[in-house]
């Protein structure tokens, strides 16, 4: 007899009416109907001619199609055993930082350097987002970039007006002298344009929208998902957007997040360990994906990052992300600033002029 082993880092996500085949080692997934998910799961413990004998033999061609299709894109291989070395994949999720990923709301009033900014890098933070909402000088910027020289940051992303004395060429000498910088989006460009930097190696989106504060953010999108291990395996257990994050507004309160309601303290006195300390500073990281209304029902539910922020229903912590316009229920997608089921929450978040 012959089987089917799909590959331990391929997943299977289902959702409402289709599923998500995840591919977490080489970043790829594929959209796939339910029914070829179903048959997918039937392989795990039966042969593949037990398999065309439950579906029946006129499902034959259309079986082996989906093999065919594992085969080619690498995703598993068929034996005449189904190996019990393909041990199930760990989806435990921990990091030894109690704070992994940072925002700041740059504002160049507030002192980068102090107390409050060494004890928090020293937590061995990884990923760091600048949000400019004005124009900054390149000086400036580079002052800000300096501030980061020897932490233990891998990845910077840069958010920044658009202005056409920071052309490719300069943001190409940029990077290359801050090579943490992985990712810029340069909001309030003419158009929409994806280009490369660093020998193609670094993404610069221009977007056309404007990105004045905080109000901008929380937006769901399919260009923004991601399958890898990391976010995988975190949405198993936590918030994909909150956990173990922390966010510095622009007038240097501590904040879970730059867009919600709550802050725990100001830059300036208030020590780090006060706010880790605190629970409800940790109350968002602790929701996942599989408990939120409709997400949980999303098969795109674990390579999509969260919000908490701006919500469907602003009195139910378990609402979907208002800016989403996916619909899993029926497989497609709708601008989600023209839902009319959305327009008391976008109201009630001041949003109307963001979206107008």
């Amino acid at each position: 007899m012959e089987y089917l082993n799909l590959y331990a880092n391929c997943r299977l996500v289902k959702g409402a009416r289709m599923s998500l085949l995840c591919d977490l080692q080489m970043r790829r997934f594929y959209h796939i109907p339910n029914d070829t998910a179903d048959v997918f799961i039937f392989l795990q413990q039966h042969s593949i001619d037990e398999c065309i004998a439950h579906y029946g033999e006129d499902n034959r061609k259309t079986i082996m199609g989906y093999i065919n299709f594992v085969l080619s894109k690498e995703l598993g291989f068929t034996d005449d055993r189904l190996l019990p070395e393909l041990v199930p994949l760990d989806l435990s999720w921990d990091r030894y930082s109690a704070i992994t990923n940072v925002i700041i709301e740059y504002n160049e009033d507030i002192d980068y350097a102090g107390s409050f900014f060494r004890e928090l890098f020293d937590l061995h933070v990884q990923a760091l987002e600048i949000r400019c909402y004005r124009k900054t000088e390149l000086g400036k910027l580079r002052e800000l970039l300096e501030v980061f020289n020897g932490t233990t940051l891998k990845f910077i992303k840069l958010v920044l007006p658009y202005d056409d004395t920071l052309d490719l060429p300069t943001l190409d000498k940029l990077v290359k002298k801050y090579p943490r910088v992985k990712s810029l989006l340069i909001h309030s460009a003419p158009v929409d344009k994806p280009e490369k930097i660093f020998d193609g190696s670094v993404p610069v989106i221009f977007f056309s929208n404007h990105i004045n504060s905080c109000l901008a953010c929380g937006e769901i999108r399919s260009t923004y998902f991601i399958s890898n291990m990391e976010l995988f395996t975190e949405s198993q257990h936590h918030n994909t957007c909150l956990n173990r994050k922390l966010s510095i507004d622009l007038n240097g309160y501590i904040r879970n997040c730059p867009s919600l309601p709550d802050n725990f303290g100001h830059i300036t006195n208030t020590p780090l360990p006060e706010v880790l300390d605190n629970q409800a500073f940790h109350r968002y990281g602790k929701i996942r994906k599989d408990e939120i209304a409709v997400c949980k029902d999303c098969e795109f539910r674990h390579v999509c990052t969260d919000c908490r922020a701006y919500v469907e229903d602003p009195q139910d912590i378990y609402s979907r992300p208002l800016k989403c316009g996916y619909d899993p229920y029926s497989n497609t997608w709708e601008d989600w600033t023209e839902n009319p089921l959305k327009h008391a929450a976008i109201a009630w978040y001041g949003l109307g002029e963001t979206i107008n």
